[in-house]
């Protein structure tokens, strides 16, 4: 089966209403294409090749970290710095650097909107799990109080940090961090409702979820993560909007020969692994696929990063090929899924290097 049978395969199984991929190499795009729907629910819509998509958690390396690491450059911060030098209350034992690598030993995933519109007020009475630089623990939460104080380094709201430093200076015309209203219908339409988040919370936090204004129509231009929706469409975990044609000129930025951000210095935070000798390898902001049990695979070099989005989303850098591999997907549309998307991402990896001929 060729790349064009599979991605067909996938919508016609229902694995995802809709799909885009994008590959490239040395700053040059060699492969797009686009199948499938960016809505079923209530209409069936096909997918443009500029649909607008739910990056999910895209957001933690492609904004989040981006920004770390370049208000690092600028000298307004240094990944070295304990929380608690920008908020006194916070702990002193956990860094920046933790934060962006997950290792600061926050949970995993907390429902701040449920206990008020102030999560940073939240963070002192958080459960911890260990001690910091332990272990590897993927953290929502983190990457939600990275947000904080970025915003606290640099003077700026985060979204309009975003727009001057990335949007704007790369001319991206199709990213956002709040879609404008009269763009929302370009968007890929997510799940209905918060369905998946609500029964989350009614594990652990039922009498704070039972009477919550859920939403419950199908989301669509709205970021699906409800934190970062509560909290006015950006969390710092999500809330990235953007098409393959835009996040392509955003991960130029990675690269030495294509960046027009940041120094080689800095650069090197990005791609150097940062936990070693622990589980779940990571670089700032992003995963290594040194242990192939990624979404990235064996197709790809031990060396590349990515990342994965909840919505269906991931993209994977290869260093040494200066290549790019961005999948784009509605998956959680109109409901989430338990199937494994990952092998499915990993198979289109392969497929994508045969198509091209690429090693």
């Amino acid at each position: 089966m060729n790349l064009e049978e599979y991605a067909r395969s996938l919508v016609e199984r229902s694995i995802t209403p809709g799909l885009a991929i994008l590959a490239g190499r040395h700053g040059k795009i060699f492969f797009q294409n686009q199948w499938g729907y960016r809505s079923l629910v209530p209409e069936r819509e096909t997918l443009p090749e500029r649909t607008l998509f739910d990056c999910a958690s895209l957001t933690k390396p492609l904004i989040t970290a981006f920004l770390a690491a370049y208000l690092s450059q600028r000298r307004q911060l240094d990944l070295a710095d304990p929380v608690s030098r920008f908020f006194p209350s916070l702990p002193s034992d956990i860094t920046l650097r933790h934060l962006l690598t997950h290792t600061a030993a926050l949970p995993a995933w907390y429902p701040f909107y449920l206990y008020g519109s102030d999560s940073l007020a939240q963070f002192p009475h958080l459960p911890r799990n260990g001690r910091p630089g332990k272990r590897v623990l993927y953290s929502c939460p983190g990457y939600i109080l990275l947000r904080h104080i970025i915003e606290k380094a640099s003077g700026f709201p985060l979204p309009a940090l975003a727009g001057e430093a990335i949007f704007s200076r790369l001319q991206l015309t199709d990213t956002f961090l709040r879609v404008p209203s009269d763009r929302r219908l370009e968007a890929a339409a997510t799940e209905k409702g918060n369905r998946w988040e609500k029964q989350l919370c009614r594990k652990n936090h039922q009498r704070a979820a039972r009477d919550f204004p859920w939403r419950e129509s199908v989301i669509r231009g709205e970021t699906h993560d409800a934190n970062s929706f509560y909290s006015g469409g950006c969390a710092g975990n999500s809330g990235l909007f953007s098409t393959a044609s835009d996040l392509f000129v955003l991960a130029r930025e990675f690269f030495p020969s294509t960046t027009s951000t940041f120094t080689p210095e800095t650069l090197r935070v990005f791609w150097a692994r940062a936990t070693l000798g622990k589980r779940s390898p990571r670089t700032i902001g992003f995963k290594l696929n040194c242990a192939w049990q990624t979404s990235g695979g064996a197709a790809l070099a031990a060396e590349a990063i990515g990342h994965n989005g909840f919505t269906g989303t991931s993209i994977w850098l290869e260093g040494e090929t200066a290549s790019v591999f961005i999948i784009l997907s509605n998956r959680i549309h109109p409901l989430v899924k338990t199937f494994n998307f990952d092998r499915v991402r990993r198979r289109l990896h392969r497929l994508i290097k045969r198509e091209l001929g690429w090693r």
